[in-house]
């Protein structure tokens, strides 16, 4: 088995890290009340979670939709050799908290959730919208604050695309980037379910590239096939309105660097989007309803002045 310091040995100055909704979303009040459509095959899918997770390789693992306590234990419990250090475990909030979790293979100093302000309102009776902000100290690269979100589709009355939905998302996009101004860390991740991208509710996402950050995802064709993380086609996929929307990339890693040392981040790939669940039928489905998003980030030397550069190819 590979130590820690034997991975930091082999990479030097590059990190990997993964963004997936798992889609783990059972939300009763008061154990009985069901406030959003559950999930299918929850079971299943937990259990084959943790050996995709770790088929991934990423050093920093950006989970949303992990609403209960004893999925989040069993995730940590199952990942702690690989994962030794966790956020999130314990959430606030009536029931469920933000349904977040960030693992890491490397020390994370401090970690602390932060509730949106701005919600529709059946995410504040059941859930907790919000991000989970994170200091990890990345070997090689530094301390980086890692925050990751979920951004709000809407709720269950609004179309994710329509003026209410992108009207929530600008004032929740801002109270990110404003906690992201807060004294801290030079490099600043942004990783989770962001609801919006360069195809669908486009001013969020430009909101947040307007602001400085650097999207991981390298490539410049419109819409090119196998890079959206949601996928209509996905058997896991429930209700008319989503099967109707188009495919699209909605999670997403960003990245900042205050300061003038090299550091980029790319090529993200799309991840985790096979269908390795078998059911009880024989049906095999994907981990999620969301495939996921990994990138590596890595630091360049100063002499070259690749300073928010991109690498490109694969």
């Amino acid at each position: 088995m590979l130590t820690l310091d034997v991975i930091a040995a082999k990479n030097p100055g590059v990190a990997t890290i993964l963004t997936f909704n798992a889609f783990l979303l059972d939300v009763r009040l008061f154990g009985m009340l069901r406030v959003f459509p559950a999930s299918p095959h929850i079971e299943p899918r937990l259990k084959a979670l943790p050996d995709a997770l770790r088929s991934v390789g990423a050093d920093v693992v950006c989970l949303q939709e992990v609403f209960r306590k004893p999925h989040r234990a069993f995730l940590i419990d199952n990942l702690s050799v690989d994962y030794p250090h966790a956020a999130g475990l314990r959430q606030k909030g009536l029931p469920l908290g933000c349904g977040l979790l960030t693992l890491s293979r490397y020390p994370i100093l401090s970690s602390r959730i932060r509730e949106f302000r701005a919600a529709v309102f059946e995410e504040r009776i059941a859930v907790r919208m919000g991000m989970l902000e994170s200091a990890i100290d990345l070997p090689g690269l530094g301390r980086a604050r890692v925050i990751n979100l979920h951004l709000s589709a809407g709720g269950l009355n609004s179309h994710p695309e329509s003026a209410k939905a992108e009207a929530l998302r600008v004032k929740q996009i801002a109270e990110i980037l404003q906690a992201a101004e807060e004294p801290g860390p030079d490099i600043t991740v942004l990783a989770g379910d962001f609801n919006c991208g360069p195809h669908t509710s486009a001013g969020n996402y430009h909101q947040v590239i307007d602001a400085g950050y650097q999207d991981a995802f390298t490539s410049e064709s419109p819409r090119p096939e196998g890079e959206m993380t949601w996928d209509p086609g996905n058997p896991l996929i429930t209700g008319e309105m989503n099967r109707s929307l188009p495919p699209q990339r909605i999670d997403h890693l960003f990245l900042r660097r205050r300061g003038a040392e090299g550091l980029g981040a790319g090529p993200a790939r799309v991840v985790l989007n096979e269908r390795r669940v078998v059911l009880e039928d024989g049906t095999r489905v994907p981990i999620s309803d969301h495939y996921g998003l990994a990138a590596e980030l890595e630091r360049f030397p100063a002499k070259t002045g690749h300073s928010d550069v991109i690498r490109r190819g694969r």
